[in-house]
């Protein structure tokens, strides 16, 4: 199932992009093939050692026998692209390389494969990937961008926080097993004599639809008939070796096609005397393919597609004589640009082949002469040896840059649970999107949880904790109509938890819990409930020491509380009473403040006008325009397209916008780019936070001793930046490069690590009740 069918008839053709020529049959039954791959993986290295555990992957088991601290571990090919993944999770420091010696094909192609991700996922355990072409690394980086919306550069790979480093290095042979050895020197002889003066073409390939067999018999018949002074004169060796795979239909259908060919050309051209076609279906001795090499005029590497042809290099290497061979070599194989010394053709054009091998043939011997040194230089210059030497230098050099760069410790719960149950005033700052919910490319699916809700809720709950929502979002996105869960709309709209919205820009702050607040009745008729919350006093308030807001923007949205009102869910009040001594008519009194009142908007207009092209001419864009910035998210565009569009936009702003307190912020990740102004962000919008809670007259005395701030974005850093001391705990959601002094997971851990803390209060009550 591994090796046989997954391996050979499935990703060996998908790899080399001729999906066609994969057996439909066996992607039958796939999951089956696919686990049997991934147990070949887990169990590859098990014949290095003795009977093994159940438990553990025997690779893991096997290399914890003989990994120290400091070796470095080279995985090769398609074969084990799952292994770096489980080596990284056995080792999480362990240094490892993967090599592909096969091309990477173009995204259309890899996406067709069922288990995309997860080979990705196991690849990019590695510090270093490794390909032979340019075009490969292209490949690569283009599926990491489609395929997981990673962030890349050309050499590099930002994948779980950690820097992948991307490699070229073609691999090569060692020259000295092709010198002319006496054995060598007498199978020459040999060839000579049965030859006769003949011209000697070679081909040396293994049975595979890449290697281009039947085009190179193809062209040979041509040659013969459309060049007929070689009737007789030339003979082509072709060297099939057998790669075991006969047993699947579509190579025995290979098999068939290449001994007709070569039946057909002996047939029409051969003669009892001239045979133009030596077809030997086998491996032979390597002295007497080292004189096959040595004696031979032209190689013909005829190539459909490959990442490295080491046969044309056993050629080059085994010319030693006076007048050389001369190679006509594919122009998709491995190498074909270093190769400047060949005659390189395109395989599927059969007259082209043709016309180079009669080119080869009638060249003269100072031509032969100065070829063969150029390719000979190569060859002696990039051995298996330099190959090995550049390979473990890049590995050493991946894993000191992987040391360098920025990564974050995971949150260690156990000790921030130490600090919360010590602390006495608490403050919680949370993003939305890709904190408490899961990222949504449509931002209404965005919908929180009941365990979420009723987290919130036990949150809340405690008078010591004050809770902070601090989103990009518009804040009308943020309610009913918007967010389905009227419990969580109703904790905003009624003030159990603070907001600041569109990075801060609209702030509201959080109502104080009962037993910190101190109410009187003023005449006004307003006081405190007999439910959880409280009211706030006209008289106490520290809203009134604030400026009259702006005018909102989405007037609706407050002037009708009772729509944002679930009578149903007793929790939060019920529906708002019109008695202005009623609970939901004083917390209703806290009003939206816009903190950036002052902010200078007379860019918008151009700059909006510009966005609306790009989203024109960006299918899949959407222009989310916001009170104070503008939002353009692509994706849903082509990931490539989308991202060439971004970054089109991005140089166009910068240049435009240089001379004017505006920010350009790209997001990779989230697909994005956002044009603010640069004093509105989540940074200030915190510190607006801290100054309002410091100045509220019931906390006069105690600052925060304990402050949790959570978010998954670039917009988050100015937060992380602002956060700052010994009680202050800054996490990011996913591992990657952050300000931050920690990482969680995804939104799963952070509602863990949320309800941890509540549940903390609730032992504490069951404590005090017993």
């Amino acid at each position: 199932l591994f090796h046989n069918q997954l391996c050979n008839v499935v990703l060996w053709p998908l790899f080399h992009s001729l999906p066609q020529r994969s057996d439909s049959r066996l992607l039958e039954n796939f999951g089956e093939k696919y686990d049997a791959y991934c147990s070949a993986n887990q169990r590859f290295l098990e014949v290095r050692s003795s009977v093994r555990s159940h438990v553990v992957p025997a690779c893991c088991q096997a290399v914890s026998e003989i990994y120290k601290d400091g070796d470095l571990v080279l995985v090769c090919d398609y074969h084990l692209m799952a292994l770096p993944g489980l080596l990284r999770r056995r080792f999480p420091e362990i240094t490892c390389g993967f090599y592909f010696h096969c091309p990477f094909p173009s995204s259309e192609f890899f996406q067709m494969l069922p288990p995309r991700e997860a080979l990705l996922h196991g690849v990019l355990g590695a510090d270093l990937v490794v390909f032979n072409h340019f075009d490969y690394v292209r490949h690569f980086l283009n599926v990491c961008t489609r395929m997981l919306g990673l962030e890349s550069s050309p050499s590099r790979v930002e994948y779980n926080g950690r820097l992948i480093s991307l490699g070229i290095c073609p691999m090569g042979i060692d020259p000295a097993k092709y010198a002319l050895t006496p054995k060598v020197e007498a199978h020459v002889e040999i060839l000579k004599r049965q030859q006769d003066g003949m011209k000697i073409i070679v081909g040396v390939h293994k049975l595979d639809f890449c290697k281009g067999i039947p085009e190179m018999l193809e062209a040979m018949e041509y040659l013969l008939q459309h060049y007929p002074e070689y009737r007789g004169k030339v003979v082509l060796y072709a060297v099939v070796r057998d790669a075991g795979r006969t047993a699947s239909f579509q190579y025995r259908m290979l098999s068939r096609q290449i001994n007709e060919l070569v039946g057909r050309v002996n047939g029409r051209f051969g003669t009892a005397e001239y045979c133009p076609v030596r077809y030997l279906k086998q491996s032979i001795d390597h002295d007497q393919l080292v004189a096959l090499y040595n004696t031979a005029d032209v190689a013909i590497i005829s190539s459909i597609k490959e990442g490295i042809n080491l046969q044309a290099m056993e050629f080059i290497a085994a010319q030693k004589k006076s007048c050389h061979g001369v190679l006509v070599y594919s122009e998709f194989a491995g190498c074909a640009s270093s190769f400047q010394g060949a005659l390189l053709v395109n395989p599927m054009h059969i007259e082209q082949v043709a016309a180079s091998v009669d080119t080869a043939l009638r060249m003269s011997t100072t031509t032969k002469r100065i070829r063969h040194h150029q390719l000979s230089r190569y060859v002696n210059t990039y051995t298996s040896t330099l190959w090995a030497q550049r390979i473990m230098s890049a590995l050493n050099e991946a894993a000191a840059t992987a040391q360098e760069y920025n990564r974050l410790d995971k949150l260690d719960t156990a000790q921030l649970l130490g600090y919360y149950e010590r602390s006495q005033r608490r403050l919680f700052l949370l993003d939305y999107d890709g904190t408490l919910v899961n990222y949504q490319s449509m931002a209404e699916l965005a919908q929180p949880s009941a365990a979420l809700l009723a987290c919130l809720e036990d949150l809340t709950a405690d008078p010591h904790n004050t809770v902070y929502i601090i989103s990009g979002r518009n804040k009308t996105r943020m309610q009913v109509r918007h967010i389905r869960s009227t419990a969580f709309s109703m904790m905003l709209v009624r003030v159990l938890i603070g907001s600041c919205f569109v990075h801060g820009y609209w702030f509201r702050p959080a109502a104080k819990h009962p037993s910190t607040l101190k109410v009187e009745d003023n005449g006004s008729g307003l006081a405190s409930g007999g439910s959880a919350l409280a009211g706030v006093s006209g008289t106490d308030s520290p809203q009134e020491k604030e400026s009259t807001p702006p005018p909102l923007v989405d007037q609706e949205d407050e002037a009708k509380p009772a729509e944002l009102v679930d009578s149903s869910s007793g929790d939060y009040g019920g529906a708002v009473a019109d008695d202005s001594g009623s609970e939901g008519a004083i917390l209703d009194r806290v009003p939206w403040q816009c903190m950036f009142s002052d902010v200078e908007l007379e860019w918008r207009d151009e700059v909006e006008s510009i966005l609306e092209h790009f989203t024109e001419r960006t299918p899949g864009s959407l222009l989310d325009v916001k009170d104070c910035c503008y939002t353009w998210h692509f994706r849903d565009a082509d990931p490539t397209f989308g991202l060439k569009q971004a970054k089109d936009m991005q140089l166009h702003f910068d240049q435009m916008l240089r001379d004017l307190p505006v920010g350009v912020v790209m997001c990779r990740i989230k697909k994005y780019v956002m044009i603010r102004p640069w004093r509105v962000n989540k940074g200030r919008a915190v510190s607006r936070i801290l100054e309002y809670e410091s100045e509220t007259p019931y906390f006069t005395a105690l600052d925060f001793d304990f402050i949790l701030a959570l978010g998954d974005e670039r917009t988050d850093e100015d937060m992380f930046d602002v956060v700052q001391g010994s009680n202050c705990y800054t996490c990011t959601v996913g591992m990657k490069v952050s300000r931050a002094q920690y990482y969680l997971d995804d939104p799963d851990e952070v509602l863990r690590v949320l309800t941890a803390c509540t549940s903390l209060l609730a032992t504490e009550r069951q404590t005090l009740a017993g």
